[in-house]
This record gives C-alpha cells, structure tokens and sequence, in this order.
C-alpha cells in the first residue's frame, strides 16, 4: 500500500518542502506505507500536478531526490517525465525508485519496446497540451491523445493495409496532412504530399516561435521522420493549383490547406499599425512597445501571444468579450500561462467586445451592460482572432479529380486534435 502526496504545497499557508519531507518519515513511522508516490502542484495552480509544456521535464525530480534521502521507504516520482532518456537521467540521479510516465504511453504505447530495441527515435512525442485530461471535463468530448489519433481505439488494431493499393496526393503538411500522408502509407498507399512553405507543420509550426512550445516542434520533426521512413514522397516549397494537381494523375486528392487568419469586420481593423498573430509570431511584423491583443479565440492563443510578446518586453493587455480567459482551457494547464503573464504584469479586460479600433486605441462595450468606452494607451493592436478556411483548392478541384477530400482546418479551423482525429476517420475509411 502506497500514499500519493504532494511534494510541497504552492498555496499560501501550505507546507514547505521540510515539512512535506516531515509528513513524508510520520507515514513511514507508522510502519503501515510500504512507498511513496510523489509529485508537485495542485489541480489548479501553477504547476497543476499534470504538468503541461510551460515547465522543464521532471522539473521536481531534484524535490523528490532531497525526500528520497530522508527516508527509507520506496520513491516513485512523477511529473512531465516524457521519455526513456528524461527517465533514466532521474533514476541515475538517485532521485526516485521508481518513474511514472503516464501521458508519454498514451502519445505511444510502445514507449518501452522502441527503447528496449534502440528505436528512440521513433517514439511518438507527448506535447504536453493536456488535450488528454482536460476535454472531458471542459468540453464533455471524448477521451483522446492530440498526437495519436488511435487512442480510444486501441482494441479496434491498427488500421489494415488495403488489398489494392493507390495513389494519394496530400496538399497540405499541416497537421492533418501530416497524419493522412503516414496513415494512408502505412495502409499501402501510395501517397505524395505538396507544401507550399519551406518547412512542414504548417500553423502548428508557426507556434512553436512562442515560448515553450518546444515538445510541439519535435513531434512535427518526429512526423518528418516518419512520413521518410514511410517513403511518403515529400515536397516542401510547392505551391498548389487545381490543374498542376490534376495533371498529377493521383487517385485520391486530399485538401489540407489550412487557414487564413480571421481579420473581424470592425472599423480601423485594417490599419497599419493592426498585426495578426501570425505575422508577429513569424517576425514578419513588429509590435509597438505597448500592445493591446483582441482575444477572438477561445484557446490558448490570445495567451500565447501575450507570453511571447511580453517575454520581448512588450507591455501587453487582453481584452476579452467572455468573463475571463480561455473558457475552452481547462485548470490543469491554464494556472501556468496565466502564472507566467502575472509574473510580467500582463493586463487582462474582460465582458469587453471590441467594437471599433483607433489610432492607439479600442472602443469597446461591455458585453452585459451594452456601455461603451475607449481605452487607450497602445502603439499597436494584435489581433487573436482564429481561423477562415482555406478551401479555395477543394471547391476548384470538384468534380475533376477522382476522388477529393478536405480536413482540418481547410474544413474547420480548430485545435490539432480535431486535425488528427479527422485524418484517422478519413483513411479508414478508403
């Protein structure tokens, strides 16, 4: 019989580590606790106690090796210990026993036997979204693993290979065109895939320019990798048109073109010193020293740039039209970027709908009370305001080739699960 606690307690008034290593030798004073199970944060706070990607791999493991010394009883540690290498580092620390690593074996299952048989490489990254833990308390949706699509479905096998094999043409290495392309591979298909950038992932690597996006850029190198070993024939730098993808002669068209940035129908949305997400991620444009960020998106986003801006030194505002940030965020990864933008001052406006914007300012109304105002004080304004989708390719591409399909967000701007979840229901279904 095991005691899972807590390492220490973030919340004020709670124990310090001394006095988590004191609760710790009185429960192996009772002779009665035959190992310790121990890990750091709280179900809401900053860290939660499932760590999400904000904090360093087994960032507590050090925590857990002061505690090891000061008892006799067994120690299994757990918190972010995401693969075979950060595992081992814990171990040969002399910081615990035993490791626990409960997300890295839902991102792939076969953690071990690829470790085992010297195929790190091949594992299949967790990012630590917490996609995992937080859509069916958040969203009531069902269990599911952002970067492994057949999580859920584990008793179904894997997909078969096809009897007749055929051609496939992705347009797109986004996520979801990342996903169909090795999918359809390992079924047998024949599968080519064109991206008009220099570099795969599409928005998802667009991301990773904020700060601590790190495990999400392995997982799209982890994809490229794959997708080699698969043989899939990948094109980067190639842009699309309906008759260059006709002429291909593919006997299935997948359109993963993703999405163009949503630019709101306000007045002065149009304006010089007014920059999308995506282009001062990219550096493609510059932010004044203060800024505000119109939070149009229910997930991280808004929060996402707001970290990365005010890590610039940028002074930053939110102004949000919900009751408080990220409704679509559940509490096990939202108290550590809310925690990071406290600790820089980031200013957060809430029940304001944006309604106009204006030479170093917005004009905004209070969602409930209808009052408007103007709030000023701005060099620039960044819009977070999600996704429109980019299917100009499949509408031209109707009834000229085989057969066509579109996904992710080319079909519905949303988050990387859906992405992923939609090119597994695709290919099992050719």
């Amino acid at each position: 019989v095991g005691i899972r606690m807590n390492l220490l307690e973030e919340t004020p008034g709670g124990y310090d580590a001394s006095g988590g290593i004191e609760l710790a030798q009185r429960l192996e004073a009772t002779g009665l606790v035959d190992y310790l199970h121990v890990v750091m944060g709280s179900p809401w706070g900053n860290p939660s106690y499932i760590q999400p990607h904000y904090y360093d791999p087994a960032e507590w493991s050090g925590l857990a090796g002061r505690l090891k010394a000061a008892v006799r009883l067994p120690i299994v540690h757990t918190g972010r210990i995401n693969s075979p290498e950060v595992a081992e580092r814990v171990l040969e620390e002399g910081h615990a026993d035993v490791v626990g690593m409960a997300r890295a074996h839902i991102a792939d299952a076969d953690l071990l036997a690829k470790a085992r048989e010297g195929r790190e490489d091949e594992i299949r990254p967790c990012i630590g979204c917490n996609e995992c833990i937080s859509r069916s308390y958040v969203e009531g949706l069902p269990f599911a693993c952002t970067v492994n699509p057949r999580v859920g479905m584990e008793a179904e096998g894997p997909l078969p290979r096809v009897a007749s094999p055929r051609r496939m043409l992705v347009v797109g290495g986004g996520p979801a065109g990342l996903e169909t392309a090795a999918l359809a591979a390992e079924r047998g298909f024949e599968v080519e895939l064109w991206e008009r950038e220099a570099a795969l992932g599409g928005q998802a690597r667009v991301t990773t320019h904020a700060p601590r996006y790190g495990d999400l850029a392995r997982w799209l190198d982890w994809q490229a990798r794959r997708l080699s070993r698969l043989g899939v024939a990948v094109h980067t730098g190639r842009a699309a048109d309906p008759d260059a993808v006709v002429a291909a002669g593919a006997d299935v068209v997948v359109v993963a073109t993703g999405a163009r940035p949503r630019r709101p129908a306000l007045p002065g949305a149009d304006a010089p010193f007014v920059h999308d997400i995506r282009d001062l991620l990219t550096g493609r444009a510059q932010a004044g020293p203060r800024i505000a960020i119109v939070a149009q998106d229910d997930h991280m986003a808004p929060l996402t740039l707001a970290d990365f801006l005010s890590e610039r030194g940028h002074e930053v505002t939110l102004v949000y039209p919900t009751n408080g940030p990220a409704p679509l965020v559940g509490r096990y990864i939202l108290g550590a970027i809310l925690g990071r933008l406290g600790a820089r001052e980031v200013r957060f406006r809430f029940m304001e709908a944006v309604v106009a914007i204006e030479p170093g300012a917005l004009r905004v109304r209070h969602v409930y009370a209808g009052v408007e105002k103007r709030i000023d004080g701005f060099d620039s304004i960044a819009l977070a305001c999600g996704g429109v989708p980019d299917a100009a390719l499949y509408d031209a591409l109707k009834g000229r080739v085989p057969a066509l399909h579109v996904l992710g967000d080319a079909y519905a701007p949303r988050r990387i699960v859906f992405a992923t979840k939609q090119a597994h229901a695709l290919v099992a279904s050719l």
